[in-house]
């Protein structure tokens, strides 16, 4: 019954869009312009905006693309995939200096959360596409794979549910002046890309001018007065030979922490007892927002013609950093009338009491046994037997408590290196090489390692993670002078390699109290040796595709590829595809093809240790373990297998005339085998079996949250995409109207028994808004250009996750839709400057309170699930100089 009215609410909303649109399509042919030639519908990728960028056009959905195609010289509205195309200055007028946030803000199927306490997702934060994991997107730059980032996401429902145990790109890699234009596929395309390209793939084009440079500064910060925001880029482009390009792109940003929480629950009580000032935050214990991050981003693009038309082309990028968010409030050691109970690394109290408990003599002579000093590590009691308490001497270091400061400074690179030939001939060939990496290595500040009491260092580096990536290909594309025929064959080889660092001393050092109050550093522990290493993973492939018109309406395509990956066998995948124009304004598409993506090294082979917050709002180990782990093992996990899709998509390209374009598509996506996050509670039977199997300190998991990766279930996702692209002649100037709507229905099919629980599958049904509208009005008038920007984000719901009892939906939140408005006016003083001032979000609109217990206990005001964040409005300056 839920799914049939869910499909009869999807159908009614189309319903109502489409009436939208024939009334904005009505409009449109009223208002058409009456001499086109003035302002003509150039591309977001000619070398007048590009390069100068002074005469600001709205974009063209006419110009060619290069995604999913091997066919030249395709519209968007020919292709017979769906595809947006989005210019450089769609991108670059937006305050968010990277595509993390302002291609989510424009593309309505593209969606990012914020995770304020969330490891290093807070840090690396996921893009997903049509609700789907965001590794079943893949990441290209100038047609070529971008390496992933060394994260995998491992943070627990409900917090971020769709992102867990994927290992994607980190879109804030790419800075926004580099970027001549961003296409999205929105189809699978694994046959033609290989592995990832479940969901769709985004191409980010990088710009190509030989001359001319831009520089601007930006200033801005929210209405809060905090998120103080200051970005300066500069790019530039410089000849290379007669004929050649080097195009270089340089960027920084720096972005100060928000904070929209209340007081923690414990914090409160213990900023009464001792003073605010002693307790982080200024009382509020922990802090939920934006981390404090600086980022440095280089990419330079480079050309070069030789002799004939064969020509050497590269790019390159780099990246770093410096990221330093927080983790949850540690309660101090207070005297019993308080009542407020110790961190467990601080204290262990005696049964049914706020007092410390007795140390047993045999932890004492054990210490001294080892040759350590009990006052180290222990309380002298005089009315103890063996003279002291568990009571860690180091409490006395956090008499208001202690919230951890978890940071990691982050370096990206990647080389591309090919050279090509053919463009003048029926006969086009590219190869290419590319080199890359991802690289996090963690800090953690204002913490201790308990087993060391207080020879405790407080600060660690708790390991580091790295992503290499190396690959090699090699493209022909054959096409014919009497035939409309293309053909096209290739083939790649692609190299993955997962290092785990292991964690300084301090970080994993196993003390004489270990069993009582913990090991290794405390909210994120220290990657031990036994989990350091080195993982790889090859894989091969090699395509057909061929694409042609079989009659003056009717176009085809038909791809076939084979792709080998060690360990994980062979897979044949294929796609068929067809368009078929009634006339010049109208025509209908489709495509069914198959896909996959192949588990990770990272995956595989990933082992961490931090902390999360049980029912009660107390803090409990939580750790991931590899497939292989004897923790898993025990648990019941199996070897990871590959990921396989079947989709079909289905659409209509009306084109009533050369201003007016109205795409729709509606798409259903079929996965099996999905990896997700399998999360148990360790048993005494489960201590108990590693235990006899040698497994060290067995004991101090039980009760802990252990995770690994599982193939646990399937997914069914379909939905319809909607956009309307208008222009208009308004007085002397040119109005773009630009309406994309994206409906997403996903259903979780297949759970396999003990692996995930029902809130799990709730939350990835209807945590991410069942559908989205994006309005955008685009206004030039000679000096003067505006963009007013409306988001709508439909309503929400989510479960209490890992906090909650696993029986929705009698736990489930439910959150409203909201709509945001965004603006950017700019004036043009001259042919150099321009000064633009905007806003995001300008009505200040937040997201319903948060409605979990648990969170509301632990400080969270506003739903820590919401598409589009809880920092409320955004103001923002900018200067522009263009030479």
């Amino acid at each position: 019954m839920p799914k049939h009215t869910g499909c009869n609410v999807m159908l009614a909303r189309a319903i109502r869009m489409a009436l939208a649109a024939t009334a904005l399509v009505a409009w449109s042919v009223q208002a058409r312009p009456q001499d086109t030639t003035e302002h003509p519908l150039t591309s977001a990728s000619t070398p007048a905006q590009t390069n100068a960028g002074k005469n600001k056009t709205p974009t063209n959905l006419q110009e060619v693309v290069v995604t999913g195609t091997h066919r030249a010289g395709l519209s968007p509205t020919e292709s017979v995939s769906p595809i947006d195309t989005f210019s450089g200055s769609q991108i670059a007028n937006q305050p968010s200096a990277n595509l993390t946030d302002s291609l989510t803000n424009i593309v309505p199927s593209l969606t990012t959360q914020r995770f304020p306490i969330a490891d290093g997702t807070a840090f690396v934060r996921p893009v997903s596409l049509r609700n789907l994991s965001p590794d079943q997107t893949l990441v290209l730059v100038d047609g070529v794979r971008f390496h992933r980032s060394a994260l995998v996401n491992l943070q627990l429902d409900p917090l971020g549910t769709f992102n867990q145990g994927a290992q994607a790109v980190d879109f804030s890699v790419f800075p926004s002046n580099a970027i001549s234009r961003v296409e999205v596929l929105r189809d699978g395309a694994s046959v033609l890309y290989g592995s990832d390209a479940i969901a769709g793939v985004v191409n980010v084009i990088l710009k190509k001018a030989r001359e001319g440079a831009t520089v601007s500064a930006q200033w801005g910060q929210y209405s809060k007065g905090d998120g103080n925001m200051r970005r300066y880029d500069a790019d530039a482009g410089f000849p290379l030979g007669a004929k050649g390009f080097v195009h270089v792109s340089l960027e920084r940003e720096t972005t100060d922490p928000t904070s929209r929480g209340v007081a923690q629950h414990d914090a409160a009580t213990v900023a009464a007892a001792v003073g605010a000032n002693l307790v982080p935050y200024h009382g509020l214990g922990q802090r939920w927002g934006d981390p404090d991050t600086t980022a440095n981003k280089l990419f330079v693009n480079a050309g070069l013609p030789l002799e004939g038309d064969v020509e050497l082309y590269g790019h390159a990028s780099y990246m770093d950093k410096k990221v330093l968010s927080s983790f949850f409030y540690r309660n101090p050691v207070l005297p019993p009338q308080y009542g407020v109970s110790g961190r467990s690394t601080l204290v262990s109290y005696a049964n049914g009491s706020l007092v410390p408990a007795n140390a047993p003599q045999s932890l004492v002579n054990s210490i001294v046994a080892g040759g350590g000093n009990p006052a180290n590590y222990l309380t002298s009691s005089a009315s103890s037997p063996s003279g002291w308490t568990l009571l860690n001497p180091v409490y006395k270091a956090f008499p208001g408590g202690y919230s951890p400061l978890f940071g990691a400074d982050i370096a990206d690179h990647q080389i591309v290196g090919g050279v090509r030939g053919g463009a003048q001939s029926n006969l086009q060939w590219d190869a290419h090489y590319r080199t890359g990496s991802n690289e996090i290595d963690y800090r953690l500040e204002g913490s201790i390692n308990p087993s060391l009491g207080s020879l405790s260092p407080t600060n660690f580096h708790p390991g580091k993670l790295t992503q290499r990536e190396q690959g090699a290909g090699a493209d022909l594309v054959r096409s014919f002078d009497d035939s409309p025929l293309t053909l096209a064959f290739g083939a790649q080889w692609r190299s993955e390699t997962y290092i785990i660092h292991p964690g300084d001393a301090g970080s994993i050092e196993v003390g004489p109290t270990a069993s009582v109050f913990g090991v290794g550093s405390d909210a994120f522990q220290g990657f031990p040796t036994s989990a350091a290493g080195r993982f790889t993973q090859d894989s091969d492939s090699a395509y057909f595709d061929a694409e042609t018109n079989l009659t003056d309406q009717w176009s085809g395509a038909a791809a076939v590829r084979y792709e080998h990956a060690n360990n994980y066998g062979s897979k044949v995948l294929y796609k068929l595809s067809s368009r078929y124009a009634f006339n010049d304004k109208f025509a209908l598409r489709g495509t069914y093809n198959t896909g996959f993506r192949t588990p990770t090294p990272g995956q595989a082979n990933t082992l961490n240790v931090t902390t999360t917050a049980n029912a009660q709002g107390q803090l409990i180990p939580s750790g991931t373990y590899p497939v292989n782990n004897p923790v898993a093992r025990t648990l019941g996990s199996t070897p990871l297998k590959t990921e396989t899709s079947k989709s079909l998509t289905i659409g209509a390209v009306w084109t009533p005339i050369d201003s007016v374009t109205a795409t729709l598509d509606y798409y259903r996506i079929r996965i099996h085998d999905r990896i997700g996050l399998v999360s148990k509670t360790v048993t005494q039977a489960n201590v108990d079996q590693l235990a006899a199997d040698g497994y060290p300190n067995a004991q101090l998991l039980l009760g802990s949250d252990a995770s690994y990766f599982s193939n646990a279930f399937g997914s069914v996702v379909h939905g319809i995409d909607f956009v309307v692209d208008t222009r208009h002649r308004l007085g002397s100037g040119t109005l773009n109207v630009d309406l994309r709507y994206n409906r997403n229905v996903q259903d979780v099919v297949r759970v396999k028994p003990d692996t995930l629980n029902r809130d799990f599958v709730y939350d990835l049904e209807h945590q991410v808004p069942g559908s989205r509208s994006v309005l955008s009005f685009d206004y030039g008038l000679h000096r003067f250009h505006a963009v007013a920007r409306i988001n709508h984000y439909d309503g929400w719901s989510t479960t209490a996750g890992v906090f909650g009892s696993n029986n929705p939906p009698a736990d489930v939140a439910h959150y409203g839709g909201k709509t945001l408005l965004d603006l950017e006016a700019s004036f043009r003083f001259n042919d150099t400057f321009t000064m633009a001032v905007g806003g995001n979000n300008v009505f200040n609109t937040y997201p319903d309170k948060e409605q979990n217990a648990t969170l509301q206990f632990l400080g969270a005001k506003y739903a820590l699930t919401s598409p589009f964040g809880f920092n409320g409005a955004f103001w923002y300056a900018r200067l522009t100089a263009r030479f």
